[in-house]
Order: structure tokens, then C-alpha cells, then sequence
């Protein structure tokens, strides 16, 4: 018995122990968030791995992940930047992870097109760009965010009123008659802007050549530029605070002649007589007007925001709002901006995840145009009004045009813009490694304007109002299947995605002429004695289906295919669809055997690629055959008959415009990541150019779509950051430099040699400038200048036989210069000493040009303005200067003189180097202060221009009907600010 009593006891201790240990090997499914420590920010990319094991898996853009294993092993989390975490499973299968930085370590993971990847294992040229680059600069758009942080990517103020256009390019200009802005993704949403609080952003990844772009097809020719915004993390409730103060004024005015010099001007030139009463007043300044300082005034921002998060480990919330309000550097001048975003993230069960983004703004603009080239034009010896009527006066000496300071006060304009964005995200985790995401968005956006002139703000100026309305929808379905497995040394993931989008667009246009009365404004149109009133529809469409392979064997050789294939409704029948392949790979040389006895270098990765994208950025219904009405009178009669003539060619045989990528790069991370090193060589051949050829007037005019032409870009790109001291508590210095070079030329332009635009009548100018083969697009069509004759007037040099003459031709214009940078750079620098933060930020762009047609309608007596208002246009004028040689400007007096606008005695170089931003900034931390972690700063933005240019900006160019680019007609500056900045996190 007792035997049989000590066998059934042994039998149950060995029974218990195999239960329990193969309970212990039983497999669970862990769930969890991974955060940053400090800012208590999602991490997006970290590698989980199951240690000892091949099992493994990366955090999603919300930080989350999901892992099967046996409760009692360990994970091992690891992520560029931070110190590798390992974690014991225990029963608990959710899980909430915090890492801390560690700049030692090598492990970048950036977001993708439809996809996330560690950044060790791309293949494609991709630049990102995380909040932590930018963090220390008070940043008002996200276009600001780009300039001179991603090689590459040009980013230029067009206009640098509040509000005013940038234009981004990737890899320079591909196209000459569509589009050439890069796509815009947020939160997988395609978007025609970047609509989004900056300090919503956790990272933005740039796109760069065909195997990154061609993902995205037919929208992926112009670069595709990611954005992604914070989410929600598990734990305590965090809230923010962020506020900024700027005061901004003109880094530089033009010296032009004050009204006793001008006054002294006009009675040597044009014999006009002003009494010595009048020239002692002009003299002291008791009378005249100085129109920049009365135009100018000191601009001032408020820039406030808000936001708070937190949740549970199953929901997770962000809330954030902004609230922009800035008065211009020009009278009368504001714009506001108000923005709401709520980013939610619910775990529906373990197997569905529900993700949510809303993000609402309102934008107003009050009196946005102003025309600097008229009031650097005015005269100062002027009477502003006439005191009997009230009208203001139109000036009786030099501009022909309208009084810009009763353009700016009587009258005025509003402009809003009301968006709404909704993104809706279902994930079924449906197998292991197997996910399928269905999202739905729609983007909504409203634009009315109004705007009102005063019969008081000239003389004959007739009453007017309009009312517009702009109304836009876009929504977008995307389905997405990705399968992500390892086995062995391989890692293999399969994306397929089916696509669906379209838009449709009203707009209406109300207008009246001859008020009244002028006491509403622009509100009733009934008031108006002549009426007009139009509207428009258009709505577009696009499917596509693509997929996308990426493999991994070793971390050392990495293999990417994709393809992808749109039909557009915007061309006919066969040509509706579009096929966009790519490929890519590449093999990191520090990963093989023969690299294993050295711990200098982590990263050595050659990278090759090809690929094709497209561009359909022409309108609804572009090659159809469309009719205009036209509407005259009868033969003989005054009785008026609507006709119809060609409006729009038919082109039913148009299709895509493709460009062709070619790629090469190197990728290197010596000493534990504190140094890296990217090079990249590219080319971009653009053909079957979606271009407009024009039609013979003897056929009707006008233009029609073809494909035909080519346009090349080439060039490289290098990238270097280094943290040569990373003592955070003595020292710190974080630096990143990058540098492009780009080469644009047309190849082809439909057999032709040429192509010119309109004449530039009103500066009595030809067109300025030519697209021709050979050239880069943005060369100028100038007259060649060659000095002055014996009695001052300009000589120019004809091209037949190089003789000079004061008279030229057509045939004597030449092409010459290009309004785009050759060389473009940035090099940003972060340094901290214990709770101190400097920051230094330099941009720069090389072997750009700008035709300064300010200066030459400041200076000739040409065109619209018929005297001069440049100081050095009078005295260092031939007719002032006692050594000829001397001059820098003709003679006003000689009639034989002529000044071209389109001449490259206006040509000037335009390259600058800029101190785009220095902030100095103080940390308190919360123990001291009981409430808040405070961070106090004070930083100036464009503080200093290094430039040979004589414009006010030589970033800046004017935005006009004629579509010029790097001409400068009164174009509004960037401004240098100094911005006074608190931030509290709760």
C-alpha cells in the first residue's frame, strides 16, 4: 500500500509538472504601446522581437503591436535613437512600453506608402523628416517645415504675405502645362495641401524617386510628401500649451528719392515748377509723402496652441486646436487661421482596431493684394486727396495706375476657407502576420470671397462688387491587404491595395458694377445698375489596384516590386488606363562576414532603383470637344445673336504624361549611429509631355493637349548628420547638412525649337521669358545689354553680326539665365547645455536668377511709370555723374535711349544664403516649477540674408497672369521676425 501510495504521488508530481510546464509553453497573444518616455509620444517602427526567436513584429503608426508567445519569455525592443528594451511576459497580455533615448544605436523605421519599413531595409530614396527637427523653431506652416531640411525638395516663398503661396518641388520641375506640386498624403488621405497644425505632426517622409513614388501611379511623378500626426498613447492625461508673440518688418526697403530730391528730379527732367515755399517744405518734411513708410507698417503674430491626450490601453484620444491671428507688414493686411484636429484610436477587440482623424479649419484673409511695384512708383510730391471730393488722387507725374493708398482704405476684400477632413480606418488583424485595412475619408472645403471697390479710391473709378464661391469634395476608399512573415533568415511582406477617389467641384460667381449706393459693400448686388453672374461643375474619378513585395534575406540583400495601374476619367476610351512598375534593391555591405571584425562601421548600403509614375493633372473634360458661346451683333443691325466657337479641341487620343526614374545610393552609419551619410544619383526623363500646342489663327487659335515632349532632371543629393558631443547634461551638438545639385533641360518640345508666351505690353516688354530645347525651363528671353554710347543711351548687341546698336529686334533676343537654384542647401544645429537649447538654421540656394523688373520701372521712364523713383537711378545716372565710366544707369534726357524691361541689364543673381531661424530657449522642469514642464525661448526668423541681389528678396518672385516664374515684379518679401515663445506641458 505503501508503495503503491508513493508511486501515485511521484506520478502526480511528474503529471503536475508536465501540466505546468507545458501551460508555461502554452502561447498567448501579447497586445501593447510603445512610447517615448519623455514626450510620452507614440514610436512608430520599433523592431519587437521574440528573444531566442525568429518571431517578430514592428509598432504601427499608433505605436501598437501585437505578438504571440509563451507567457515567461522575453521581448527585445529596439529603435534608432533609444536604448534597447527587453521585457518579461508575464500574465499580463497588455502591455505599455517606454523607451528612452539613446543616440548610439542604429534602427531607423519611416512610413511608406501605404506601409511602414524600418529604414535599414529600404531601397528608395525616402528623406523624413521627424517633430524633433523643428521642435525649436516656431513654425506657422508645414511647407516651412520642408525648406531646407530634406535634400532634394525645394521649397520657395512666392509670395511671404501671411497666407501667401509656396511652391514645393521634388527633384525639380517635370512638366510644362500641369501640374508640378507633389502629391500630398496625410494619414493615408491624398490631399490638395497640407492643412495641418504643425504641432500635430510626428513625422513627414518625402518620396523621392520611382521605386518610393511609383506606389502611388499617376499622382507620383512630382515626389509624394507623408505626413503623419500624432496619435493618442495609454496612461495619464497629458495637455500642452504653446503660445508665440512675433513682430515682423521688411528686412530691407529700396532707397528711392525723397520728394524734395524728387521734386528737384521732375524740374530737371520734365521742366515742372514747384514754388520755393513748396521745395522748403519738401526740403524739411513738413510736406511729401514717404509711400513705404505710409504703405509698411510692423506686422505682429499670435500664434496659440492647445492639446491634450491619454486614454487606455483599449482607447486613445488627441485633441488639439491652434489659433493663428497676423497682421501683415502692409496696411490693412491680416490673416487668422483656427484649426481643430481629434485623433482617435479604439480597440475594438483583439482583432479590430478602429482609427479616427478629424481635423476642421477656418482660414480669413482681409485685403491679401497689394501691388508693391505701384507704390515704389508714386510720386511723393503728390497731393494723397482731393479735399473737395474726397476721391483719392491718381498720380500726375509717374504711375498710370490706381492710388494704392485708396486701393488699401477704401477698398477691400475678405476671403475664407472652411475644410472639413474625415478619415475613418477599420484594421482586422484576420491571421497571423495578415491584416487588412479598409479606410474611408472625405475632404470638404468651402472658399467664398468678396470683394469691394470704392468709387472714392480713384477718379472715374466706377463702383464694383463681387461675390465668389468655391465648393469642393473628395472622398477616397482604400483597401488594404498586407501579409508580413519571417522564416528563417527571410522576411517577406505583400501589399495589395484596391483604390477608388474622385471629386467634384461648384463654383459661383456673382458681380456688379455702378453701385448705388456704397453703404453695404459687397453684400447686395441689387444695388448695381450692370449685373453678371456665371457658375461651373466638374467632378473626376479615379480606380486603381496595386501591389507591392518586399524582401529581406539576412538584413543583407533587399529586394522591392511594385505595380500599380489607374483609370482616370479625364481621358477617352482606351487611354483611360495607366501602368506604373517599379523596382528596386539593394545590399548593405556592413551586414556581411567579412565586415564582422570591425565595430566602426554599422550601415554601408548600396541602393538601386527604376520605376515609372504619371501625371493627369489636366481638367475634367480636357479632351473633349467643347463649344463657347459668343455673343455679337447681327450684320447691319444692333441686335445681338449668341453664336458658338471652338472652345476645346477634341483630343480623344491624349493619355498620361510619364516620367522615368533612374536611382542610385549609398547609405552609411559609422560609430554607433553618431555619424551618417546619404548620396543619392538621379534622373528624371519626362516624356509624352501633356502640352498645349497652339493652333494657327487662320484655324480658329487657341491650343489643344497632345503628348509630346520631354523634359530631364538630374542631379545629386548628399545628406550628413553627425551628434559630435551627446552629453545632455554638460554638452550637447546635433548637426545635419544637406545639399542638392539639379540639372533641368528640355529635350523636346513637339518638334519645335521654341515656345514663348505672351508679350508683357503694359512694361512694354516682349514675353520675358522662353521655354526652348536645351534651356532649363525658367530661362529668360532678354536683349543682350552692352553698355552705353557716347551720349549715355543703352546699347544692345545684335546677334546677326555682334554690332551695337540702340535699337533692337526680335531676332537679336537671346536666351539666357534660369529662375530655379542649381545648388540648394541646409544645414540645421541643435546645441544644449543642461537645461539651454540654441538652434541654428541655414538656408541656402545657388545659380538661381531674377529678372528685377522693379528696378528697371523705378529707373526708365518706360511704360506705366514715366519718371524715376530710385535714388541711384538719378545719381549715378549718366546725366549726374562727372566720370562717365561711372554710370550705372543710361541717360534720362537722351531721347534716343531706350530701357527694356526685357533686357540682362535687369538680370540679376539672385543666389542667398539665409539665417533662417536662431532661438535660444530655457527649460524648467516641473519639479521646480510644481505645475508644468515650462520651456521659455526667444528666436529670429530670417534675421540675415547674405545676397548680391538689389531686390528686396531674392527668394521671392511675383505670381502673375502670365504665368512668369523668377520674375520680380513688387514682389512681397519674406519678413524677419522676432518671435517671444512659451511652452507648458502639463
Amino acid at each position: 500500500m505503501n508503495n503503491l501510495i508513493k508511486t501515485l504521488s511521484c506520478s502526480l508530481l511528474f503529471l503536475f509538472v508536465v501540466v505546468e510546464s507545458t501551460h508555461a509553453q502554452v502561447a498567448k497573444m501579447y497586445s501593447g504601446t510603445v512610447t517615448d518616455v519623455d514626450t510620452h509620444e507614440p514610436i512608430i517602427g520599433v523592431n519587437v522581437i521574440l528573444k531566442n526567436a525568429q518571431t517578430g513584429t514592428i509598432t504601427d503608426v499608433s505605436g501598437n503591436f501585437s505578438i504571440s508567445a509563451p507567457a515567461g519569455s522575453t521581448l527585445v525592443l529596439s529603435y534608432i535613437g533609444y536604448a534597447t528594451k527587453e521585457v518579461k511576459l508575464d500574465t499580463n497580455i497588455s502591455l505599455k512600453v517606454e523607451m528612452k533615448e539613446d543616440q548610439n544605436q542604429l534602427s531607423e523605421v519611416v512610413v511608406i506608402g501605404y506601409g511602414v519599413v524600418k529604414k535599414s531595409d529600404i531601397t528608395g530614396a525616402v528623406a523624413s523628416v521627424s517633430s524633433k527637427q523643428f521642435k525649436d523653431q516656431p513654425v506657422k506652416r508645414v511647407e516651412d517645415i520642408l525648406q531646407g531640411r530634406t535634400a532634394g525638395v525645394a521649397v520657395t516663398s512666392v509670395n511671404g504675405m501671411p497666407g501667401g503661396a509656396v511652391k514645393v518641388r521634388v527633384r525639380g520641375t517635370t512638366s510644362l502645362n500641369t501640374s508640378n506640386d507633389p502629391l500630398y498624403v496625410i494619414d493615408g488621405v491624398m490631399s490638395g495641401g497640407l492643412n495641418v497644425n504643425p504641432a500635430d505632426i510626428q513625422s513627414i517622409e518625402v518620396l523621392k524617386d520611382a521605386s518610393a513614388t511609383a506606389i502611388y501611379g499617376s499622382r507620383g511623378a512630382n515626389g509624394v510628401v507623408l505626413v503623419t500626426t500624432k496619435k493618442g498613447v495609454e496612461g495619464k492625461v497629458q495637455v500642452y500649451a504653446d503660445v508665440a508673440v512675433g513682430v515682423s518688418n521688411m528686412l530691407k526697403k529700396y532707397d528711392l528719392l525723397n520728394a524734395y530730391e524728387y521734386a528737384t528730379a521732375l524740374k530737371e527732367y520734365n521742366g515742372i515748377q514747384f514754388g520755393e515755399d513748396e521745395m522748403e517744405a519738401y526740403k524739411n518734411g513738413s510736406k511729401g509723402i514717404d509711400w513705404q513708410n505710409l504703405m509698411l507698417q510692423t506686422g505682429i503674430s499670435q500664434d496659440y496652441k492647445l492639446g491634450i491626450s491619454g486614454g487606455s490601453a483599449k482607447n486613445r484620444y488627441l485633441i488639439s486646436a491652434n489659433l493663428l491671428d497676423m497682421k501683415a507688414m502692409t496696411i490693412t493686411t491680416k490673416y487668422q487661421r483656427a484649426q481643430l484636429r481629434i485623433n482617435l484610436d479604439n480597440d475594438l477587440a483583439k482583432w479590430l482596431t478602429l482609427s479616427t482623424r478629424i481635423n476642421a479649419s477656418r482660414t480669413y484673409n482681409h485685403n491679401s493684394g497689394i501691388d508693391i511695384m505701384n507704390f515704389l512708383n508714386y510720386s511723393p510730391t503728390m497731393e494723397m486727396k482731393d479735399l473737395v471730393t474726397g476721391v483719392y488722387n491718381m498720380d500726375p507725374y509717374n504711375s498710370v495706375n490706381g492710388n494704392p493708398y485708396g486701393a488699401r482704405v477704401a477698398d477691400y476684400g475678405d476671403s475664407y476657407g472652411y475644410t472639413l477632413n474625415t478619415n475613418v480606418d477599420l484594421t482586422f488583424k484576420i491571421l497571423k502576420g495578415l491584416t487588412l485595412s479598409v479606410q474611408g475619408a472625405a475632404n470638404y472645403s468651402h472658399s467664398p470671397a468678396y470683394s469691394f471697390t470704392s468709387s472714392f479710391s480713384k477718379p472715374g473709378q466706377l463702383s464694383a462688387m463681387e461675390n465668389s464661391s468655391r465648393m469642393n469634395l473628395f472622398w477616397q476608399n482604400t483597401n488594404n491587404v498586407t501579409y508580413n512573415t519571417n522564416f528563417d533568415d527571410h522576411q517577406l511582406t505583400v501589399t495589395a491595395v484596391f483604390e477608388a477617389s474622385g471629386s467634384e467641384g461648384r463654383n459661383l460667381i456673382l458681380s456688379g458694377t455702378d453701385l448705388a449706393n456704397e453703404f453695404v459693400g459687397y453684400w447686395n448686388a441689387g444695388n448695381a445698375k450692370i449685373r453678371d453672374g456665371k457658375n461651373s461643375y466638374a467632378a473626376e474619378a479615379m480606380v486603381s489596384g496595386l501591389g507591392r513585395i518586399m524582401y529581406n534575406y539576412k538584413g543583407k540583400y533587399m529586394l522591392t516590386g511594385s505595380f500599380r495601374a489607374d483609370g482616370s476619367s479625364k481621358f477617352q476610351k482606351s487611354n483611360k488606363w495607366g501602368y506604373f512598375p517599379s523596382g528596386a534593391v539593394a545590399w548593405d555591405i556592413a551586414k556581411e562576414n567579412f565586415m564582422g571584425g570591425q565595430d566602426i562601421v554599422q550601415q554601408l548600403k548600396l541602393r538601386g532603383s527604376f520605376g515609372v509614375v504619371g501625371n493627369q493633372s489636366i481638367g475634367a473634360y480636357s479632351t473633349l470637344g467643347m463649344l463657347t458661346p459668343t455673343n455679337t451683333d447681327g450684320y447691319g443691325s444692333n441686335v445681338i445673336h449668341t453664336g458658338y466657337w471652338t472652345g476645346n479641341m477634341a483630343t480623344p487620343g491624349v493619355t498620361w504624361e510619364s516620367t522615368y526614374q533612374y536611382n542610385v545610393g549609398l547609405d552609411a552609419t559609422v560609430l554607433d549611429g553618431r555619424l551618417s551619410f546619404t548620396a543619392e544619383w538621379f534622373r528624371k526623363d519626362t516624356k509624352d509631355l501633356l502640352l498645349r500646342k497652339p493652333v494657327p489663327q487662320y484655324n480658329g487659335g487657341g491650343s489643344f493637349w497632345v503628348n509630346q515632349g520631354e523634359i530631364r532632371n538630374s542631379g545629386f543629393e548628399f545628406t550628413v548628420s553627425a551628434t559630435p558631443f551627446a552629453n545632455k547634461n554638460s554638452f550637447g551638438w546635433e548637426t545635419t547638412l544637406n545639399a542638392s545639385f539639379l540639372q533641368n533641360k528640355i529635350v523636346d518640345l513637339a518638334g519645335s525649337d521654341f515656345i514663348v508666351g505672351e508679350n508683357y505690353t503694359s512694361i512694354g516688354a516682349g514675353p520675358i521669358q522662353i521655354k526652348k530645347v536645351g534651356h532649363p525651363v525658367g530661362s529668360f528671353y532678354l536683349y543682350e545689354w552692352a553698355n552705353f554710347n557716347n551720349q549715355g543711351a543703352n546699347l544692345y548687341k545684335r546677334q546677326s553680326d555682334g554690332s551695337l546698336t540702340t535699337n533692337p529686334g526680335a531676332d537679336d533676343l537671346i536666351t539666357k539665365g534660369q529662375a530655379e537654384p542649381t545648388w540648394t542647401f541646409g544645414w540645421n544645429n541643435t546645441f544644449t547645455w543642461k537645461n539651454w537649447t540654441l538652434n541654428l538654421f541655414i538656408n541656402a540656394a545657388l545659380g538661381q536668377d531674377r529678372l528685377n523688373v522693379s528696378r528697371y520701372a523705378m529707373s526708365s521712364m518706360t511704360g506705366e511709370y514715366r519718371f524715376i523713383s530710385l535714388s541711384d537711378a538719378y545719381y549715378e545716372g549718366w546725366d549726374k555723374v562727372e566720370n562717365k565710366t561711372d554710370a550705372v544707369y543710361a541717360s534720362h534726357k537722351n531721347s534716343d535711349n531706350r530701357n527694356y524691361a526685357d533686357s540682362d541689364f535687369w538680370l540679376e543673381d539672385a543666389s542667398f544664403v539665409k539665417l533662417k531661424n536662431i532661438s535660444l530657449s530655457y527649460n524648467i522642469p516641473k519639479r521646480i516649477t510644481k505645475i508644468a514642464d515650462i520651456q521659455v525661448s526667444v528666436s529670429a526668423q530670417n534675421l540675415l540674408t547674405l545676397t548680391k541681389y538689389t531686390g528686396m528678396d531674392p527668394e521671392v518672385y511675383s505670381e502673375t497672369a502670365y504665368g512668369f516664374n523668377g520674375v520680380d515684379m513688387g514682389s512681397y518679401p519674406v519678413p524677419r521676425t522676432f518671435t517671444f515663445g512659451m511652452k507648458l506641458n502639463f
